[in-house]
């Protein structure tokens, strides 16, 4: 595909997070960190059958349904997903710093997820993880996002999984506080695909 037609199907979109710039002079307590909006650009091939969410900075959840709405409302302009199946790339977890969390949490308290040795109990970390992802319905703040098209969102691929431990890992610092996960090892990224099916009405 040429420079030229692959920009025609990728889009710029600006959500309402921001990336904090630090100061290099010092300022007043009352003043407001200087921040600049974060980008964030969507891929949409083969008429919305592969998509593509790149973030420019960490997303919340609420920036993550912004883009997402942004993306599936280009990608269905008639509001509703009318193709049998279709993926979504949302690249990796760690740039939804909730959707990480929520993966470490859910593996915590996962029956297929070794704490003790950070891996799957019975599988591999990734089918391990894509199941923790699904039975533990860690993906269902965006319901009311996919929803609004017509579309139920599953764990579709996951990829290169990523272990920390509770207490040694940054990623995993909001899960100090929790006294039963301190020292355990749990995944808290990887490369994800979603497969994007209609709903039943």
């Amino acid at each position: 595909m040429t420079a030229r037609a692959r920009s025609r199907w990728i889009r710029t979109i600006a959500v309402p997070s921001f990336c904090v710039v630090a100061a290099l002079v010092a300022r007043p307590a009352f003043a407001e960190a200087q921040a600049e909006a974060c980008e964030t650009t969507h891929e949409i091939a083969d008429g919305g059958q592969s998509m593509r969410l790149r973030p420019g900075c960490p997303l919340s959840l609420t920036d993550t349904s912004a883009a997402l709405t942004a993306l599936l409302r280009e990608a269905f302009p008639d509001g509703r997903m009318k193709l049998d199946r279709a993926t979504l790339e949302l690249g990796r977890i760690v740039q939804y710093p909730w959707l990480s969390k929520a993966l470490a949490d859910a593996a915590l308290r996962s029956p297929v997820w070794e704490q003790k040795k950070g891996r799957g109990r019975r599988t591999k970390d990734n089918p391990a993880v894509a199941s923790i992802l699904d039975t533990r319905r860690v993906l269902a703040p965006l319901i009311p996002t996919f929803a609004r098209f017509g579309i139920r969102a599953r764990a579709g691929s996951v990829e290169k999984v990523l272990v920390g431990e509770v207490g040694k890992t940054q990623e995993l610092a909001p899960l100090e506080k929790t006294p039963t996960a301190m020292g355990k090892k749990l995944p808290y990224d990887a490369i994800l695909s979603l497969r994007l099916e209609p709903l039943k009405r």
